[in-house]
């Protein structure tokens, strides 16, 4: 690892943990450990229009024991002529029976909006999105039994995502970049009236351009979550996977 990489290493850590364990002062501290392996599929048409396909799975407690949930989207996309695009879609999670529902997995059903903006050059790659989100989560009788009635939430999304190359090759095939990401989640609903804040994720890591289009971006995620009545803070330390495939480019 180069120097200047070594320096957004250390600047992003400082940046990014710092301010949320003040946060975390007065909050019980609930840990876990994951595995997250996931997809990212966009298909551009011709120069305008295109889709967005993605998924991800993830595993419970302790690395791997079992599933928790599993997320799909799918969306139709707009570019622009600057590369930056907007990307407006459907999605659907199912969170898989764990503890509070043993015996039944919740499904939620969203619809979500997205503008997505690139500064890109032969020394770094930077992404950044804003996205909304639209939640119905089906409500819980008890442990066992579906209420047949929906929570309604709004999330919104900020997410940057930075990239440095690690080898004179810059970002062609077969090279291997540093990976730097934090997105903040922010969620309005009637049932979260004391707060807004929902959880922080940092990710580093890599990723290796397999060719001009397609990359394989894996590391370590760390998520602080707070609960609905701000009590608790879930820190969640993953390993994660994702294959981003780009066709039709």
């Amino acid at each position: 690892m180069n120097l200047l990489a070594l320096k957004f290493v250390i600047i992003w850590i400082i940046i990014c943990f710092f301010p949320l364990a003040l946060f975390a002062q007065q909050k019980k501290l609930v840990y876990e450990q994951q595995i997250w392996p996931g997809y990212n599929a966009t298909i551009k048409f011709n120069q305008r229009w295109g889709i967005w396909l993605d998924g991800e799975l993830h595993t419970n407690d302790h690395f791997f024991n079992n599933f928790s949930q599993f997320t799909l989207r799918f969306a139709g996309t707009y570019y622009l002529k600057n590369r930056n695009r907007f990307t407006a879609g459907y999605g659907y999670s199912d969170y898989l029976p764990q503890d509070g529902h043993n015996s039944i997995s919740i499904p939620e059903h969203f619809f979500w909006e997205q503008f997505q903006w690139y500064k890109n050059n032969s020394k770094h790659k930077l992404m950044q999105w804003v996205r909304m989100e639209e939640k119905w989560k089906e409500n819980l009788l008890n442990d066992s039994t579906i209420d047949h009635s929906y929570t309604k939430l709004l999330k919104w999304r900020y997410n940057i995502f930075y990239q440095i190359p690690l080898s004179k090759k810059g970002f062609q095939p077969k090279s291997l970049s540093l990976a730097l990401g934090d997105e903040l989640y922010l969620y309005y609903g009637s049932t979260l009236s004391n707060h807004v804040f929902d959880q922080n994720r940092v990710f580093l890591g890599f990723s290796y351009a397999l060719n001009k289009h397609d990359n394989l971006v894996f590391g370590y995620l760390n998520i602080q979550q707070q609960n609905a009545t701000a009590t608790t803070l879930k820190i969640a330390s993953i390993l994660k996977a994702t294959l981003f495939l780009n066709l039709g480019y």
